[in-house]
């Protein structure tokens, strides 16, 4: 995977930053230290060339190894919360209390080409907690399964991009890709889907 042997910490948002840079270095992203060492990884595995750019044909490679490296499940500051309302029903109590927010994971994916049930809304917001707040949800229990709603604070580089979609905002595909190949269960086959390497 191109990450030091025993990986095992949190995300690593220079991956994503790395990714998103490589495809749109229009972007107001910070090229920190951190990003550097991924385009310099990624330049001698011939995904991205000197100027930290996407190799042609390398664009879903790029963005499976930022995904593997920026897993959704240790996003830092990510609070899981328990489900029973739909991401669609979230996002429309999100926008009548003024939360700003950003739509990934299945439910993001589908957005931009529907291929699977919704198993696990993912939110990118301002403020977990008002966020929270504002669609009634409570924290789900240290340790328990089943499915749940997770809410990750804005980073600086996930929510770049957001578009409107059925008038919900959701992520850039770029980063819905990535969110994707870093998610679980069939989110890294819609990831394919979207790169037109799988067929629906």
């Amino acid at each position: 995977m191109g990450e030091p042997i025993g990986f095992t910490g949190v995300a690593d948002r220079a991956a994503i930053a790395a990714a998103r840079l490589a495809l749109d270095p229009a972007l107001d992203i910070a090229v920190v230290p951190g990003v550097e060492v991924c385009q310099q990884r990624w330049g001698r595995m011939g995904l991205v060339d000197s100027s930290g750019r996407v190799v042609p044909g390398k664009v879903a490679a790029l963005l499976f190894r930022a995904g593997r490296a920026a897993r959704l499940t240790r996003r830092p500051g990510a609070v899981d919360f328990n489900a029973g309302m739909s991401a669609h029903e979230i996002a429309a109590q999100f926008a009548e209390s003024g939360v700003d927010y950003a739509l990934t994971g299945d439910a993001g994916t589908n957005l931009y080409h529907s291929s699977a049930g919704e198993a696990w809304p993912v939110f990118y917001v301002e403020d977990v907690a008002r966020a929270a707040e504002a669609a009634g949800i409570s924290r789900k229990e240290s340790g328990s399964f089943g499915m749940r709603v997770t809410l990750i604070p804005f980073d600086g580089v996930s929510e770049l991009g957001r578009t409107r979609i059925d008038d919900i905002k959701v992520v850039a595909l770029d980063q819905v890709i990535v969110d994707a190949y870093g998610g679980i269960d069939r989110m890294a086959e819609q990831a394919d889907i979207l790169l037109g390497r799988r067929v629906a």
